[in-house]
C-alpha cells in the first residue's frame, strides 16, 4: 500500500493531532456535507506541495485551525482555566488559538521502505518542509516527489471537486497541454525555443553575410560621398541626444516634485482622518442607540396589537353566544304566548262545556222525573181498568174467534187501510227526525267552519309575522355580506398596492445597488483611464448600434462582454487588475488588442438570407477597437423575425448564434433562449423617491387597520343563516298548517252545501207525506163504514158477553186495555230513549270537559316552566352583554395606546432616519477623504511606475544620467507585476492610511543640468518639440554613419565577410540539426505518452461504459491536430456512448460527460501512473448505474502498486471498497473527527 496514513494537526476544521487511516488499495471516504470530507482532500494536497490557491483558500495562513471549543459548563474555575492555557502553549497543537497547522504523509514504496513527507504552515504565511523527520528545501521535496513519480504540477494524483467537469469542457490546446506536461516533453520546452531561435538566427545571419558580400562593392564608392554628410549628422545627433537628456532631467524633476506634494497632501488628510473616524464612530453609536429604541418601540406596537387581536377574538367568541341566548329568549317568549293564547281559548271551551254539562244534566233530571210521573199514572189507571177471569178471557177468544170469521173481506179492506194509515204516519215521522238531524248537523259543521275560519285568519297572520321577519333578517345578512364585500374589496385593493409598494421597495435596494455598482464601475473606469493611458473604455461605450431597432439584439448579441473593458496591450491589463485588486474596486473583464485572437468573417452570412445581417455589420465603432468589437460578437447573426432565425439554424442546418431584435436567441446547439436585456434599464432611484414609497406603505397599513376595524361586530353570518333556516321552516310548518286548514274549510263548506241539499231534498218529501195525509178524508170515511160493518157483526156475537161485563160493546173493552198497553208501551220507549240520549250526551260532554281541565293544567305547568326559563336566558343575557361592553371598553382602550404608542414610533423612525442622513453624511465625508488619500497613493504609485520607465529607458539606450549615488543597473528591466504578495494593511492603528512607499532603486539625480527657468517655466512639450525638428532634419539626411571608419578597410572587409559567411553557413547547418534533435526528442516523449493514452482510451472507456443492454461499451479516441509538431496543435477527443449517434462533447450530457471525462483521466493516469489516485466526489452527476461501473473499475484496477482514495456520497461506490473512513462533526470540540472500517473482513 503507497499511503499508509495521514497525520494532521490544527489543518482547517482537523482540531488538534489527528491520525487519518490506514488506507487500503481501494478506499472510499464518506460522511456529511460540512463534515470535512474536501479538508481531508486539501490536506493531501497541501502535504504534497500543491499551492494554496488551489486549496480553497487566498493564503496560507488560512489553512490554520481557527475553531475554539465549546464550553461544557457556563462557570469555570480560573486556575483550572489557567492551566488549560498553559497546557495549550506547551503542546503547541491549539486548543483555539493555534499558531500553525501540519500535515504529515506516511508512504512506502515499492521495496516497502517508509517516507515521511511533512509540510507546516504557520499563521505568519512562513511553510517548512520535513522530508523523513528532516527539514529541507522545496526543491529537494519535490524532487523526493517526482522520484515516487508524483508530480506536483500536473497533479497527476488527484482530482479536485469540479475538475472533472472541466476537463470534459477543456480545449483541444489545453488537453495537448496537459498530455505535453505528463509526457515531459515539456520539460524540453525551453531547450526546444532556444534551439528553434538559434536555427532562425543562424539562417538570418547566413543570408545577411551573403547579401552583405554583394552590397560591400557599392559600399566603397558610397562612403566616400557619404563622409561629410554623415559629421553633419553627427553633430545634429548630439544635439539631439543632449535636448533628450534635458527632457528627462526635466520630466524626472516634475515627477520628483509631484510625489513630494503628493506625500504633504497625504499627511495633511490623515491628519483630518482621525477626526472623521472619530465623528464616524459618534454617528454609528447614536444611529445604534436609536434602532435600539425604535426596536423597543416595534416590539411594544406588536404586544399591544397582539393583545387587540386576542380580546377581539374573545369578544367573536361571546357573540354567537349572545344570538344563541338572545334566540332562545325569543323561542320562550314565543312559546309563552303561544301558551297563553291556548290556555285562554281552552278556558273559555271549559265554560262552555260547563255550561252544557249543567243544562244536560237538568234536562236529564227533568226526563227523569216525567219518566217516574208516568209510571205513576200508568199504575193507577191499570188499577181502575176491567180484570176478566179466567173464564171470561177463555170465553172472549172464543167469540173472538167466532167475530173473525164474519165480515172477513170488510175485515180484510180495513186492516189494509189501517196498516197504509200507519205507514203514512211512520213516513211522516222518518222524515221530521232526518230534517232534524240535518238540521243539528248543519249547526255543528257552521260552528266547526267559523272555529277553522279563525284558525285560518290566525295562521295567516303568523305566517305574515313570519314573512316579515325573514325578509329582515335577510336582509342584514345582505347587508352585513355586503358591508363585508365591500371591505374585503377595499382590503384587497389596499393589500395589492402594498405588495406594489413592497415591490418596488425591494426593487429600489436592488436597483440602488445596481446603480451604486455602476458608479463605482465608471468612477473605477475613469481612474484607470487617468492613471494607464492605453485604457480605451467599455464596450458598450466605445459602439452603438446603426439603428434603434437593433438596441436590444445587439445588449444580447455583447452578453457578458458589453462591460468589458478593452485596452490596448496584456500588460496595460495586468496593471489594471493589479490596481483594482489593490483598491478592492470588485472586478471586471478586459479585452486587449494586442493579444485577443479574432476569427475571421465568414462572408457568406452577409447575404445569406433576407432579414439576416451579421452582427458587427450593425455596429458603429472606432477603428482602433475592432477587433475587440469583433471577439464581442464573432460571427452571430441579427435576425429581423423569429421565422428567419429558424429559417438560419433550422432549415439551413448553420451552426451561428442567432438573435432575433425582440432578444431571442437560437445557439449554435439548436437551444432557444427568450428574454429581453435589461442593460441600460436600471431605474434611477433617489432618497426622495424611498421616503415617498415608506410613506404610501405607511399610509396602506394605516387603511388596512381602519378597514379592520369597520368590519360589522353584529351576528355572524352562520347565526344569521340558522335564523333564517328556523324562520323558513316555521313559515313552511305554518303554511302546511293553513292550507290543511283551507281544505278543512272547503271541506266543510262542501258538506254544508250537502247538508242543505238534502233538507231542500227532505222539507218537499215530507210536505208532499202530509199533503197525502191530509188527503186521506175518503179512506177515513171508507174505514169508518167498514167498521161499522165490522162492528155490527163483532156486536152480535159479542152482546151476551157485553152484558156480562157491563160494557156498551166489546170494543170499549179492547179500546181500553189497548190503549192502556200502548200509552204504556210509548211512554216507556220514550223516557227511556231521551235519558239515554241525554246520558251519553252528559258523558261525552263531561269527558271533553276532563280533557279541557287537563290540558289547562298542562299549559299551566309549561307556562311556568317557560317563564323560569325566560328569568334565567334574560339574566345570562345581562351577563353577557356587561362582559362584552367591558371586552369592547378594554379593546378601545387598547387601541388608543396603539395609536400612541404608533405615534411614538414614528416619531422613532422619523429619529432613525434622521440619524441615518447624519451618519451617512458622515460616512460620505470620510469615503471622500479615503477617495482622494487613495488617489493621491495612485498618483505616487504612477509617478513611481513613470520614473522607473524612465530609468529602464535610459539603461536600454545607454543615456547618460547625471547622478548623484545610485546606479542604472539596480533598474530592473520589467516590472514584477505577477508576484503574490500578502496585501498591505490599509489603515494604522490610529485610523489613519499610509504613505505608500514606492520604489526609487537608491538612484538620487542631479538636476544642476536644468537652469532656473527651465525648472520653473519649461514644459516637455518644447523639448518635444525641438526633438522633433532635429529629428525631422535628421530623418532627412540618412547618412551612413559608418561610412568613415569603412572606407579605409572595406576591402579588408571584404575578406572578413567571406569568411563569415563561410563560419555563418556552418553556424545554421549546426543549429538545425540541434534543433531538429530536440524538435525528435519532444516529439517521441509525447507521441510516447498520446499513443499510451490513444491506444488506452478506448479500452478504459469501454470499460466504464459495458454494461447487459451494451456489452461492447461505447467508443472514445483521440485525434491530433498537428501531427508534424503535436505539442504545438490540439488534441481533439471524441466520446461516443452507446446505443447513440455521433456527437460534440459540448451536446452530451452531464452524465456522459463526467464518464467520458474520468476515462480520459484514468487514461492519463496510467501512463508513468503515480502509486495512489485520490478522486473527490467526481461521481457527483452520475445515476446509479454508472456509479455501479466506475465502482467496479475502481476495484478492477486497485492493486497494491495503485491505490485509490475516494470522496462519494453514493452507496453504490463505497460499498465497493476495500476500507472506510468516515468524517463527522464532532460538535463538543467543534473539529472534524475520523473513524476507519476495514472492509475486506465482509468480503465473500
Amino acid at each position: 500500500m503507497p499511503l499508509v496514513r495521514i497525520e494532521v494537526c490544527d489543518f482547517k476544521s482537523y482540531r488538534g493531532h489527528q491520525t487519518i487511516g490506514p488506507f487500503r488499495n481501494f478506499t472510499s471516504v464518506i460522511g456529511p456535507n460540512g463534515a470535512g470530507k474536501s479538508n481531508l482532500m486539501d490536506a493531501i494536497s497541501f502535504v504534497l506541495g500543491v499551492k494554496s490557491a488551489q486549496l480553497r483558500s487566498s493564503q496560507l495562513k488560512d489553512l490554520v485551525y481557527r475553531g475554539r471549543r465549546l464550553g461544557k459548563t457556563d462557570v469555570e474555575d480560573g486556575s483550572e482555566a489557567d492551566a488549560a492555557a498553559e497546557d495549550d502553549e506547551e503542546e503547541g497543537e491549539g486548543e483555539g488559538t493555534a499558531k500553525k497547522a501540519w500535515v504529515l504523509a506516511v508512504y512506502y514504496d515499492a521495496d516497502d521502505k517508509e517516507w515521511r513527507f511533512q509540510r507546516t504552515i504557520s499563521t505568519n504565511g512562513t511553510s517548512e518542509y520535513k522530508l523523513n523527520n528532516k527539514v529541507v528545501t522545496y526543491s529537494a521535496y519535490n524532487a523526493a516527489l517526482i522520484s515516487h513519480n508524483i508530480l506536483v504540477k500536473a497533479k497527476n494524483f488527484l482530482v479536485f471537486q469540479g475538475d472533472v467537469e472541466q476537463v470534459a469542457s477543456q480545449s483541444p490546446m489545453a488537453l495537448s497541454r496537459l498530455i505535453d506536461q505528463i509526457s515531459g516533453s515539456l520539460e524540453l520546452s525551453g531547450e526546444y525555443e532556444k534551439a528553434k531561435e538559434a536555427q532562425e538566427r543562424a539562417t538570418e545571419n547566413a543570408t545577411f553575410n551573403f547579401t552583405k558580400r554583394r552590397g560591400i562593392a557599392g559600399e566603397i564608392k558610397q562612403y566616400k560621398e557619404q563622409k561629410g554628410e554623415a559629421e553633419r549628422f553627427e553633430s545634429l545627433c548630439a544635439q539631439k541626444d543632449d535636448l533628450i537628456l534635458k527632457r528627462i532631467l526635466f520630466k524626472l524633476f516634475q515627477i520628483e516634485e509631484s510625489i513630494e506634494d503628493n506625500s504633504k497632501n497625504i499627511v495633511g488628510k490623515n491628519q483630518e482622518l482621525a477626526g472623521l473616524r472619530e465623528e464616524q464612530r459618534k454617528h454609528d453609536k447614536a444611529l445604534e442607540a436609536a434602532r435600539a429604541e425604535q426596536a423597543k418601540v416595534r416590539s411594544t406596537v406588536m404586544q399591544k396589537e397582539k393583545n387587540i387581536k386576542k380580546s377581539e377574538k374573545t369578544l367573536d367568541g361571546k357573540r354567537p353566544d349572545l344570538v344563541a341566548i338572545e334566540a332562545q329568549i325569543t323561542h320562550s317568549t314565543r312559546k309563552i304566548n303561544n301558551a297563553t293564547k291556548t290556555r285562554d281559548e281552552v278556558a273559555r271551551n271549559e265554560q262552555k262545556l260547563r255550561g252544557r254539562v249543567a243544562s244536560l244534566e237538568k234536562d236529564l233530571a227533568s226526563v227523569r222525573r216525567a219518566a217516574d210521573a208516568a209510571q205513576e199514572e200508568q199504575r193507577k189507571a191499570a188499577q181502575h181498568n176491567m180484570a176478566l177471569s179466567e173464564e171470561s178471557l177463555e170465553e172472549y177468544r172464543k167469540l173472538k174467534a167466532s167475530a173473525n170469521v164474519l165480515a172477513i173481506d170488510e175485515r180484510q179492506s180495513l186492516e189494509r187501510l189501517t196498516r197504509d194509515e200507519k205507514a203514512t204516519g211512520r213516513t211522516v215521522t222518518q222524515l221530521a227526525e232526518r230534517e232534524k238531524g240535518l238540521n243539528d248537523k248543519k249547526a255543528a259543521r257552521v260552528e266547526e267552519l267559523n272555529a277553522q275560519t279563525e284558525k285560518k285568519a290566525e295562521l295567516e297572520e303568523k305566517i305574515s309575522t313570519l314573512q316579515a321577519d325573514l325578509a329582515t333578517t335577510r336582509q342584514e345578512l345582505n347587508n352585513q355580506q355586503s358591508e363585508k364585500t365591500r371591505i374585503s374589496k377595499l382590503e384587497a385593493e389596499a393589500d395589492e398596492k402594498l405588495q406594489g409598494v413592497y415591490q418596488q421597495l425591494l426593487q429600489a435596494g436592488v436597483d440602488r445597488n445596481e446603480s451604486e455598482r455602476e458608479v463605482r464601475l465608471k468612477e473605477t473606469l475613469a481612474n484607470l483611464q487617468r492613471i494607464f493611458p492605453g485604457v480605451r473604455g467599455r464596450v458598450v461605450d466605445l459602439c452603438k448600434p446603426i439603428a434603434r431597432k437593433y438596441e436590444t439584439a445587439m445588449s444580447v448579441v455583447l452578453g457578458r462582454n458589453i462591460d468589458a473593458i478593452v485596452v490596448d496591450e496584456e500588460k496595460t491589463a495586468i496593471d489594471c487588475i493589479e490596481y483594482m485588486r489593490n483598491q478592492r474596486a470588485g472586478q471586471a473583464t478586459f479585452i486587449p488588442l494586442d493579444t485577443i485572437q479574432v476569427k475571421a468573417i465568414n462572408d457568406k452570412f452577409r447575404s445569406f438570407a433576407k432579414g439576416a445581417r451579421l452582427a458587427v455589420d450593425v455596429i458603429v465603432s472606432e477603428g482602433v477597437v475592432e477587433r475587440a468589437i469583433h471577439h464581442a460578437c464573432g460571427n452571430a447573426i441579427v435576425c429581423d423575425t423569429m421565422e428567419v432565425a429558424r429559417y438560419v439554424c433550422y432549415e439551413k442546418g448553420q451552426e451561428v448564434k442567432a438573435v432575433t431584435l425582440e432578444g431571442t436567441v437560437i445557439h449554435k446547439s439548436g437551444l432557444i433562449t427568450g428574454g429581453r436585456s435589461t442593460h441600460a434599464t436600471t431605474k434611477k432611484w433617489d432618497e426622495k423617491d424611498v421616503q415617498g414609497l415608506m410613506r404610501v406603505r405607511d399610509n396602506l397599513k394605516t387603511q388596512l387597520r381602519e378597514l379592520a376595524k369597520q368590519k360589522p361586530r353584529g351576528q355572524t353570518d352562520e347565526n344569521l343563516i340558522g335564523e333564517i333556516s328556523r324562520l323558513e321552516s316555521a313559515m313552511t310548518v305554518a303554511r302546511d298548517d293553513l292550507s290543511a286548514c283551507k281544505l278543512r274549510i272547503t271541506g266543510l263548506k262542501d258538506e254544508l252545501k250537502h247538508i242543505d241539499k238534502e233538507i231542500k231534498q227532505t222539507t218537499p218529501e215530507l210536505k208532499k207525506v202530509r199533503e197525502v195525509q191530509k188527503n186521506h178524508a175518503t179512506s177515513v170515511a171508507e174505514i169508518a163504514e167498514l167498521g161499522a160493518i165490522v162492528n155490527d157483526a163483532e156486536d152480535g156475537i159479542f152482546k151476551a158477553f157485553c152484558r156480562k161485563i157491563n160494557v156498551a160493546n166489546i170494543r170499549e173493552y179492547e179500546e181500553r186495555q189497548l190503549k192502556v198497553a200502548q200509552e204504556e208501551s210509548k211512554a216507556r220507549l220514550q223516557f227511556e230513549a231521551q235519558i239515554a240520549r241525554l246520558g251519553h250526551q252528559v258523558a261525552f260532554e263531561t269527558d271533553g270537559l276532563k280533557s279541557a281541565f287537563d290540558r289547562l293544567e298542562s299549559l299551566k305547568t309549561v307556562l311556568t316552566t317557560e317563564e323560569a326559563n325566560l328569568a334565567k336566558w334574560e339574566g345570562q343575557k345581562d351577563a353577557l352583554q356587561e362582559e362584552i361592553v367591558a371586552f369592547e371598553n378594554i379593546i378601545q382602550d387598547l387601541r388608543d395606546q396603539l395609536v400612541e404608542i404608533q405615534e411614538n414610533l414614528e416619531e422613532k423612525n422619523r429619529g432613525v432616519e434622521a440619524v441615518k442622513k447624519t451618519t451617512l453624511k458622515a460616512g460620505k465625508g470620510l469615503d471622500l477623504a479615503l477617495k482622494e488619500i487613495a488617489t493621491w497613493n495612485d498618483e505616487i504609485e504612477k509617478l513611481a511606475l513613470e520614473r522607473s520607465a524612465i530609468y529602464r529607458k535610459c539603461r536600454l539606450e545607454e543615456i547618460e544620467l547625471p547622478m548623484l549615488q545610485g546606479n542604472l543597473k539596480d533598474v530592473p528591466m520589467e516590472e514584477n507585476l505577477r508576484e503574490e504578495v500578502a496585501m498591505d494593511v490599509d489603515e494604522d492603528e490610529d485610523g489613519t492610511q499610509k504613505l505608500k512607499k514606492v520604489q526609487d532603486h537608491g538612484i538620487e539625480v542631479d538636476f544642476e543640468g536644468l537652469d532656473d527657468d527651465t525648472r520653473e517655466s519649461g514644459t516637455a512639450d518644447n523639448f518635444d518639440k525641438e526633438v522633433a525638428k532635429l529629428n525631422a532634419e535628421i530623418e532627412r539626411m540618412a547618412p551612413n554613419l559608418k561610412a568613415i571608419e569603412r572606407l579605409d578597410d572595406v576591402e579588408a572587409k571584404l575578406a572578413d565577410t567571406e569568411r563569415e559567411a563561410d563560419k555563418a553557413r556552418k553556424d545554421s547547418k549546426q543549429a538545425r540539426d540541434e534543433f531538429q534533435d530536440v524538435k525528435r526528442r519532444r516529439c517521441e516523449l509525447f507521441n510516447k505518452a498520446y499513443n499510451h493514452i490513444s491506444d488506452r482510451i478506448d479500452q478504459v472507456y469501454k470499460d466504464l461504459t459495458k454494461g447487459k443492454a451494451s456489452p461492447m461499451g461505447g467508443v472514445a479516441y483521440l485525434s491530433l491536430e498537428d501531427s508534424e509538431e503535436p505539442y504545438a496543435g490540439g488534441i481533439k477527443y471524441h466520446a461516443m456512448p452507446p446505443m447513440k449517434r455521433f456527437r460534440d462533447m459540448e451536446q452530451l450530457s452531464g452524465g456522459e460527460k463526467t464518464v467520458a471525462a474520468l476515462a480520459l483521466l484514468f487514461a492519463i493516469h496510467s501512463y508513468q501512473p503515480a502509486p495512489f489516485f485520490v478522486l473527490d466526489e467526481v461521481d457527483a452527476a452520475l445515476d446509479n448505474t454508472n456509479v455501479a461501473k466506475i465502482a467496479n473499475y475502481i476495484r478492477a484496477q486497485a492493486s497494491d502498486t495503485f491505490q485509490f482514495i475516494v470522496i462519494s456520497l453514493k452507496g453504490s461506490l463505497y460499498e465497493r471498497g476495500n476500507s472506510l473512513v468516515g468524517i463527522y462533526r464532532d460538535q463538543d470540540v467543534n473539529s472534524s473527527r475520523t473513524l476507519t472500517l476495514d472492509l475486506t473482513q465482509y468480503d465473500d
